[in-house]
C-alpha cells in the first residue's frame, strides 16, 4: 500500500484518463448519407435526367436508368438502408450490390439485397447482413419508369468499432507498465513532465475527429488497413492481396511494416482505422522523445543535455513538417531511432564497443522504417568510419564493429532476401530515379519561423510561392551561433567531451544542410553512372534535413545548457528556448489545421483505403500501362481466342479455373485477375508448372496453357524457400540477441 500512495499522482491521473476515455462520446456504428449528386448515370440520359433542389428526376420516355452510387468498404456487421425514391409505377427497383464478386461462369457481380420501389412510396427499406468486410458495395436503384430520387441514408448496428474500450486498456497497460518501471529506477518529474509536454503538444493536430491530409497519407492509411486485412493469413506479411481490387501487391517487400504490426492488430480487434492511425502518430510522438532522451543523455553524459536535447528535437520545425504536411510516416518513424544511432556510432568508435547491440537495434529498427533513411544514415556512418580510421588500430573494436555489422544483416535477412530478388525484375521504382537538384532549397527556406503553406506541395526549383515549409527552425541557427560563441569564448569554455562532440555534430549538421540546397553540386555529381543510381533514389535532397535537424538539436542543447554556470540562469534560457519552440509548432498546427483538406472523417474512414502507388509494380520491361485502367479493370479472367472457362475462382492470393482450349494454337494463355508477380505458381490437375509472365496491356499474371485441350489449372502465391530460410535465420539471431541481453542483464545484477 505504501509503494501505491508513492505513485498515488500516476494513479490519479491515469483514472482520470480513463474516467473521460469512457464518458467521452463515441460513435460505434456506421451512419452515412449519399445524395443524389453522388449518383452515376450512363452518359447517354445526360440532359434528359435532371438534378435540381437535392433531387434528381427521370422523366417519362427516358428508358431503363441504373443509378449507381460508388463502391464503398463495408465491415462485417448487419446494415439498414433506407432509399428517398418514388416511382409512378410498378417495375423499379432498389439493390445492395457487389461488383468485385467473381461467379464460377466468370461473370461479375452479385445482388446482396433487393427491393422494388411501388408506386406511391415516398421511401423503401430494406436490410443486409455481411459475413465478412467487403471492399466495394454499391447501391443501385434500376428504374424502369418516371422516377424521383432524394438520397440514401445508410445505419448500422452497433458494435462495429471499439475504440474507447481498446484505448482504456491501452493506457492501463501503459500505466501499469511505467509503475513498474518507476518501482526499480527514478524518474525526475521535471524530466518526465517536460517531454511528455512535448509529445503531447506534438500531437495536437491529432485531436481533431478528423484526419487532414497530407502528401503521403493515402499510401500510410492503405497500407495500415490491408496489413490489418491480411495479418492472419501470412505472416510476415509480403502482399496486400486486397489492393488493387484484389489483385494484389507486394509493397510490403519494399516498404516495411514491422512497426505497423500492433496497430493493425487493433484494427482486427475492433478499433477504427482513423482512431489507429491518430494512435500510431502519437505513440510515434512518444516513442520519438523517449528514445530521444535515452540516446542524448548518455551520448551527451548528461541527463540536462538529454532532456534538452529531446525536448528540441521533438518540437523540431522539419520533424513536425514530415509527420504532418508530408504525411511520411516512414520517415517519421526512421527519425525516431536516429538518436540511437548516434549512441550507437560513439560506442562501437569512441565508447564502449562491447555495447555494440545499440548500433545493431538502430539500423535494424532504421531499415524496418523507411529504406531511404537507412541509406541515407549509412553514407554518414561510412563518413564518419573513414574519419575515425586511426581508432581502427585496435583490433577488438574492429573486430566488434564486424560483428555488429554482420549480426544486422541476419538480423535483417527476412526483408532483405525478397527485396533484392525482386530488384532482379523490371519494377517501376527503378525508373524513378530524380534529379536532386531539382528538389534543391533556397537559404531563405531553410530558416522560415512563420511555417507558411503547410498544405502545400513540393514545387521543387522556381518560384517557392504557395510552397510546401522545408524550415528546421531559428532556434538551431541561434544555437549553432551560440555554440560558436563558446567556443572561442576565454572563460568558463565548455568541458573538452561537449566541446569535441558539438564540434562533430556542427560538421555533420550543416554539411546536411548544405546537402539539401541548390549550392551542392548535385546536377554534376548524378552524372557519375553509379552516384546518380544512389543520390537519384533518395528522391527529395530536402531528406538532409532530417539530419540536419538531428545533429543541429545536440549542438543547441550543449549551447544552451553551457552558456551559463548558474542554475538559475540554464533554466531561463531553456524555459525561452521551449517557448518558442511552443509558440512555433502553435503557430504551424494553426496554419496546418484551417487550410489542409480533410482526408477522412469517421464517417467515410474506409472511402480511401484502395488509393496506392504504383512503384512496386512490376511492368514488361519498362512498358506504358495506364494506372487509370489498372485501378478500374475487370476481376474477370481474360483468355486467348478459342480458349473457353468455367469453375472460376479467386481468394486472397489463391485461384483456379477449368479451361477448354479448342484453338489448337500452342501459345494459348489465360490473364488472371492477379499483378504479375514471380512468386505465382501456376500448375495442372497433374502438378506440373506452367509457365507465367506478365500480360500484354496492364501488368497482369498471363498463365501458358499447356498442349492439352481441357484441364484445370491452380495458382497459388508461393515464397521460395530460401526466404523461409532468411526468416528461420533472422528468428533465430533475434533469439540468440534476446538471450545475451538476458543473460547480461543477469550477469551485472548479479555483480
Amino acid at each position: 500500500m505504501k509503494q501505491l500512495l508513492k505513485f498515488r499522482g500516476q494513479l490519479f491521473f491515469t483514472l482520470v484518463l480513463l474516467v473521460m476515455i469512457l464518458a467521452a462520446p463515441f460513435t460505434d456504428y456506421v451512419e452515412r448519407n449519399f445524395t443524389c449528386e453522388e449518383m452515376n448515370y450512363p452518359e447517354d440520359v445526360i440532359g434528359i435526367v435532371t438534378v435540381e433542389n437535392e433531387t434528381l428526376t427521370i422523366p417519362e420516355g427516358a428508358g431503363s436508368v441504373p443509378l449507381t452510387s460508388d463502391g464503398h468498404y463495408l465491415k462485417k456487421g448487419t446494415y439498414h438502408l433506407t432509399f428517398a425514391v418514388t416511382a409512378d409505377a410498378d417495375g423499379s427497383t432498389v439493390q445492395v450490390y457487389d461488383p468485385l464478386y467473381l461467379n464460377s461462369d466468370n461473370t461479375s457481380g452479385r445482388v446482396l439485397n433487393e427491393a422494388p420501389v411501388e408506386p406511391g412510396q415516398e421511401e423503401v427499406t430494406l436490410s443486409f447482413t455481411l459475413d465478412d468486410s467487403l471492399t466495394c458495395v454499391q447501391f443501385r436503384v434500376l428504374a424502369e419508369n418516371p422516377l424521383t430520387f432524394r438520397g440514401i441514408y445508410l445505419l448500422s448496428e452497433r458494435g462495429i468499432y471499439r475504440d474507447p474500450l481498446i484505448l482504456a486498456a491501452l493506457i492501463l497497460l501503459a500505466s501499469c507498465l511505467l509503475l513498474l518501471y518507476r518501482a526499480r529506477r527514478s524518474i525526475r518529474p521535471e524530466i518526465l513532465i517536460t517531454l511528455a509536454f512535448a509529445s503531447v503538444w506534438s500531437s495536437m493536430p491529432l485531436t481533431l475527429p478528423w484526419l487532414l491530409n497530407g502528401h503521403d497519407m493515402f499510401f500510410h492509411y492503405s497500407r495500415l488497413f490491408y496489413l490489418a486485412q491480411d495479418l492472419f493469413t501470412q505472416l510476415p506479411v509480403r502482399i496486400h492481396s486486397g489492393l488493387f481490387r484484389g489483385f494484389g501487391y507486394m509493397n510490403p517487400t519494399f516498404y516495411s511494416e514491422f512497426f505497423l504490426y500492433p496497430f493493425a492488430l487493433l484494427i482486427r480487434l475492433g478499433m477504427s482505422p482513423i482512431g489507429c492511425y491518430r494512435l500510431l502518430l502519437f505513440c510515434v510522438n512518444l516513442a520519438t522523445a523517449g528514445v530521444a532522451y535515452y540516446a542524448f543523455s548518455r551520448l551527451c553524459r548528461s541527463r540536462k543535455l538529454g532532456m534538452t536535447a529531446a525536448f528540441f528535437y521533438t518540437l523540431s520545425a522539419y520533424r513536425l513538417i514530415n509527420l504532418y504536411t508530408r504525411s511520411a510516416v516512414g520517415e517519421v518513424l526512421a527519425t525516431v531511432f536516429l538518436p540511437l544511432l548516434m549512441l550507437g556510432m560513439y560506442q562501437l568508435f569512441y565508447g564502449n564497443y562491447k555495447k555494440w547491440l545499440t548500433a545493431v537495434l538502430a539500423f535494424t529498427a532504421l531499415f524496418q522504417s523507411h529504406m531511404i533513411s537507412t541509406e541515407l544514415a549509412l553514407g554518414f556512418a561510412v563518413l564518419f568510419a573513414l574519419l575515425c580510421l586511426p581508432r581502427l588500430k585496435d583490433w577488438k573494436r574492429l573486430l566488434h564493429i564486424v560483428l555488429a555489422g554482420g549480426v544486422t544483416v541476419l538480423l535483417n535477412l527476412w526483408s532483405i532476401l525478397p527485396f533484392l530478388d525482386l530488384m532482379r525484375y523490371p519494377l517501376v521504382l527503378l525508373d524513378d530515379t530524380r534529379n536532386l537538384a531539382g528538389y534543391s532549397l533556397y537559404g531563405i527556406q531553410l530558416f522560415d519561423v512563420g511555417l507558411l503553406n503547410p498544405a502545400g506541395d513540393a514545387l521543387g526549383r522556381g518560384s517557392v510561392a504557395g510552397e510546401m515549409p522545408y524550415s528546421i527552425g531559428l532556434l538551431l541557427l541561434m544555437g549553432s551561433l551560440l555554440f560558436l560563441a563558446l567556443c572561442f569564448r576565454r572563460k568558463n569554455r565548455l568541458p573538452a567531451f561537449q566541446r569535441k562532440l558539438g564540434t562533430w555534430c556542427m560538421v555533420f549538421g550543416w554539411l546536411s544542410v548544405y546537402a539539401s540546397t541548390i549550392y551542392f553540386p548535385w546536377e554534376r555529381l548524378q552524372r557519375i553512372g553509379l552516384i546518380n543510381r544512389v543520390a537519384g533514389a533518395i528522391q527529395f535532397s530536402s531528406r538532409f534535413l532530417t539530419f540536419a535537424t538531428l545533429f543541429l538539436c545536440v549542438v543547441s542543447a550543449i549551447a544552451v545548457c553551457g552558456y551559463f554556470r548558474e542554475r538559475s540562469g540554464q533554466k531561463l534560457l531553456f524555459f525561452g528556448c521551449a517557448l518558442f519552440l511552443t509558440w512555433s509548432a502553435g503557430s504551424y498546427f494553426s496554419s496546418y489545421v484551417n487550410e489542409a483538406d480533410t482526408f477522412a472523417t469517421a464517417e467515410n474512414q474506409l472511402d480511401q483505403i484502395q488509393t496506392t502507388d504504383v512503384l512496386y509494380l512490376i511492368s514488361d520491361d519498362g512498358a506504358y500501362f495506364s494506372t487509370r485502367e489498372l485501378r478500374s479493370q475487370d476481376i474477370t479472367f481474360t483468355a486467348s481466342e478459342g480458349v473457353a472457362l468455367t469453375n472460376i475462382s479467386r481468394d486472397g492470393t489463391c485461384a483456379s479455373f477449368t479451361y477448354e482450349n479448342s484453338s489448337g494454337a500452342s501459345d494459348s494463355y489465360v490473364d488472371v485477375p492477379f499483378n504479375y508477380y514471380p512468386y505465382y505458381r501456376a500448375q495442372d490437375e497433374s502438378g506440373q508448372k506452367l509457365s507465367t509472365g506478365v500480360s500484354d496491356t496492364l501488368v497482369r499474371l498471363r498463365v501458358t496453357l499447356p498442349e492439352q485441350t481441357h484441364g484445370t489449372v491452380t495458382i497459388r502465391f508461393t515464397l521460395p524457400i530460401l526466404f523461409r530460410v532468411g526468416d528461420a535465420i533472422s528468428l533465430l539471431t533475434a533469439i540468440g540477441l534476446l538471450a545475451l541481453a538476458l543473460l547480461s542483464a543477469y550477469q551485472k545484477k548479479k555483480e
